[in-house]
């Protein structure tokens, strides 16, 4: 099982030495690395107004069924497309424009500041970004198949 292992760890190394990495899983921790999931400040960045008034949105959305944030103790973790979807649902396709406009200009400045500390970055620029998610897959597991899909996939 060691030789496994170890012939693994070497073969991605290999892999990543040519370039390549696997795609990110789509979890949380990728979202926030690509700026999907924004604090209560950040959320108002991208809204253009206080945190008051986005804190006071996600409650409004959450009432209705329709959630854009999760309340974490006391402040709230905005999905940013569904901020931008409220955004546009509840002003117009113009505000939403301008809302993913201060959106991307997060996203550079996270990315800007990051940089020159993370060896994430490098990995992310020449893999074609962190935030790659069409077309990616997981790769198959044979230890732990996917429910549902056949075994000829």
């Amino acid at each position: 099982m060691f030789l496994r292992d170890r012939m693994i760890v070497q073969l991605l190394a290999m892999l990543a030495d040519l370039g390549w990495y696997p795609a990110p899983i789509g979890d949380a921790i990728d979202q926030a690395a690509c700026g999907e999931l924004l604090d209560s400040d950040e959320a108002a960045f991208v809204g253009g107004r206080r945190a008051s008034t986005v804190a006071r949105w996600a409650q409004v959305a959450e009432d209705e069924g329709a959630p854009i944030a999760i309340k974490v103790g006391t402040s709230w973790l905005f999905v940013a497309n569904r901020l931008l979807g409220y955004i546009e649902r509840t002003s117009n396709l113009y505000a939403r424009r301008e809302a993913e406009t201060r959106h991307r200009k997060l996203i550079e400045r996270r990315a800007s500041s990051q940089r020159s500390t993370s060896d994430a970055s490098q990995r992310a620029a020449s893999s074609g970004g962190p935030c790659d998610y069409a077309d990616s897959k997981p790769a198959p597991d044979p230890d732990h198949p996917i429910p549902g899909a056949s075994a000829a996939e």
